[in-house]
């Protein structure tokens, strides 16, 4: 009896896991018309490439 409990709480938490990795979202793009489609402080849209990018003082306090 144990077995059979410890087998599908087995089989319930394999699929929860398969689900959530087959319905995740991709993460989003890194693509960009404007400033405003990128981190606000600490990037920038190089619009020749069309890719958020980190702004040049980003790191520094």
């Amino acid at each position: 009896m144990v077995r059979i409990a410890v087998v599908t709480i087995a089989l319930v938490v394999a699929s929860t896991f398969a689900a959530c990795t087959l319905l995740g979202d991709d993460p989003p793009a890194n693509t960009c018309k404007s400033d405003l489609e990128c981190f606000t402080n600490v990037e920038q849209c190089n619009l020749d490439a069309g890719v958020c990018e980190p702004k040049p003082d980003a790191g520094v306090p």
